[in-house]
């Protein structure tokens, strides 16, 4: 396995997972000390997170290989000794070089030597590819086989897995709105750097959920440190910010609407169906008449300077199913069986008999929990009948929402609300679940007595539970029925709106958030 970069190497470990449990294989990686690619960066780090062997360059290329896989023609393919799968780094072949008017995947001058074609075999997702690669380079054409998209085809087989990705995303009973940006200044987050933080402030935090994937030569080029710098506050208001190494194709198939601009991502978006909108501007080295070309045709584009909830509302409820089928149907032939295509093919340039299991590729792996709470919310109420309806956003639109709701007010947690929130906040959050009623109505007294604005103190007491502190009693506020991904601290913020109101807050009540209504029961402690 030749690994150049980490797209590189993300694409071929999705080639290698066909055969990798087979015994008679033994697979190692290498990586070419000389690669100048600007997007090195984090390679080495990924593959000692994977646990791989790694060979020196120079002995990898004095040894004999029964096979190699490369995922980029401009690797030295010459040095290697060994029969040689190309495969692309992305879905098909839609992007110029930068700078250029030569298509990235089919450069002729790293596809021959001297005449001769390097690779033994280069891998298509679509025979208009073959096409395109006679025009470009007609030798390697009688080289090229197409075998549809592993890539695509681990996202269709996680389709079933889409709650469980949903939930470690801490997206469940949410819309999970995924943003996703290709690389360099024409990309998304080089032309709309604030949209990530914009979109997280623009959405109720009980109705939507936001996460960004940027591809990983964003992070090569910039450094972990100054991406997670950059997107700081956007995580403060509940972005969450998914690791270049991590699974990208999990939170792809978790998506209800995709934010992106022309690149990969999109078009495998667009494969699985997705709500989708482009952003302006994106497709300065895209090709001409390519399936992403055709894609951003049909794409509406987002509008900065519109209501950005409102675009994506728009966007989810108005897509027609099969709207992007034209184009997926000229970017992947023959979705769903790449597997079947492929593992012949490796066990044909590896000379060995092919298992008789079912190929099939494992979907993506369920990625690791993450669970964020914003630091401060301003909160809204109305009635709604005899329901209390509730909406919340980060605290950096409370200059202007929720609208057209009453009662405002904020909620600070104590822990990480800055000194001039926690001033002007109505209800401060403990963090922790609680030690026990006494232990916490002694603290929370302490609260409401350095905090003189605020009216309520509240903790945990379990998954659905508070015990909240008001400045005259202690009560337990708990929802029997809590919805999936539920936040108990709705309850504190409808026991100050019931309070306001002058209302007896011991009883059942019922509360509204989104289109849930969720039945709420308080009673007084000790």
């Amino acid at each position: 396995m030749v690994a150049r970069t980490v797209t590189a190497l993300t694409r071929i470990l999705d080639i290698v997972s066909i055969i990798q449990g087979d015994q008679r294989v033994q697979t190692v990686f290498t990586t070419d000390p000389t690669n100048t690619a600007i997007f090195r960066a984090g390679l080495d780090r990924f593959l000692v997170k994977l646990g791989v062997e790694v060979l020196p360059w120079e002995q990898a290329t004095a040894t004999r290989f029964d096979l190699a896989i490369a995922a980029s023609e401009n690797d030295r393919l010459d040095a290697i000794d060994a029969p040689i799968l190309l495969v692309p780094h992305g879905l098909g072949y839609q992007k110029y070089y930068p700078n250029s008017r030569i298509v990235a995947g089919m450069n002729p001058d790293r596809l021959l030597r001297e005449g001769r074609v390097l690779p033994t075999v280069i891998a298509l997702s679509h025979r208009d590819q073959h096409t395109q690669l006679a025009a470009i380079c007609p030798p390697a054409s009688a080289h090229a086989v197409v075998i549809g998209d592993p890539s695509l085809d681990r996202l269709l087989a996680g389709r079933h897995r889409v709650h469980g990705y949903r939930a470690a995303l801490d997206a469940a009973g949410k819309t999970l709105v995924v943003v996703s940006s290709t690389w360099g200044p024409h990309s998304l987050f080089g032309r709309f750097p604030r949209l990530p933080e914009e979109l997280a402030g623009a959405l109720p935090v009980d109705e939507y959920r936001v996460v960004v994937v940027l591809h990983p030569g964003v992070w090569s080029a910039h450094g972990q440190w100054q991406i997670r710098a950059w997107l700081g506050r956007a995580a403060e208001l509940g972005l969450h910010v998914v690791p270049p190494t991590d699974n990208w194709q999990a939170v792809l198939c978790a998506a209800h609407c995709v934010v992106g601009d022309e690149g990969s991502f999109a078009l495998y978006a667009a494969a699985l169906d997705k709500p989708i909108l482009l952003a302006a501007g994106t497709g300065a080295n895209t090709v001409p008449g390519s399936p992403l070309a055709l894609l951003a045709e049909r794409a509406t584009v987002l509008g900065p300077g519109a209501d950005l909830a409102d675009q994506i509302a728009a966007a989810i409820s108005t897509h027609q199913p099969d709207a992007w089928a034209p184009a997926v149907r000229k970017a992947v032939q023959w979705p769903g069986r790449s597997a079947r295509m492929l593992r012949p093919l490796l066990y044909e340039l590896l000379d060995l008999a092919e298992p008789a299991t079912e190929a099939v590729f494992a979907p993506a792996e369920v990625p690791t929990p993450t669970n964020h709470q914003v630091p401060t919310l301003v909160v809204g109420a109305r009635e709604d009948g005899h329901i209390l309806a509730l909406q919340r956003f980060p605290r950096s639109h409370g200059d202007r929402r929720p609208e057209p709701f009453d009662h405002r007010h904020l909620v600070a947690d104590l822990d990480r609300a800055s000194y001039r929130e926690l001033s002007s906040a109505s209800i401060l959050r403990i963090g922790g679940d609680a030690d026990g009623p006494e232990l916490f109505s002694t603290e929370a007294d302490a609260m409401l007595a350095q905090w003189p604005n605020a009216e309520l103190i509240a903790t945990r007491a379990g998954r659905a539970e508070l015990l909240v502190r008001t400045r005259h009693e202690l009560l337990s506020v708990r929802a029997p029925q809590p919805p999936p991904g539920f936040d108990p601290m709705l309850l504190a913020s409808a026991a100050f709106v019931r309070h306001a109101q002058g209302r007896g807050l011991v009883g059942v009540d019922k509360l509204r958030v989104g289109a849930r209504v969720i039945a709420m029961v308080s009673a007084a402690v000790g």
